[in-house]
């Protein structure tokens, strides 16, 4: 018995969405094959925060305002 997942980019919010292998922690990668998204490979669920939206600009307020990670 198959369980289908219904993926959607979570750039462009397309469903034209094909697999792209598995990343080195052995999750699935999709790639979203609509030709206008501005990027075309992700993560279900990331694990590491860095690469979850917001959290570069986060950063980098921080780093302008001499803030540190407890902060």
């Amino acid at each position: 018995m198959r369980h289908s997942v219904d993926v959607q980019c979570p750039h462009c919010q397309s469903t034209s969405i094909s697999k792209a292998g598995k990343s080195p922690k052995g999750q699935q990668r999709y790639l979203c094959t609509n030709s206008e998204c501005p990027k075309k490979t992700f993560l279900l669920h990331y694990v590491k925060r860095a690469w979850e939206d917001g959290v570069k600009e986060t950063a980098i307020d921080m780093v302008l305002n001499g803030s540190g990670i407890r902060d």
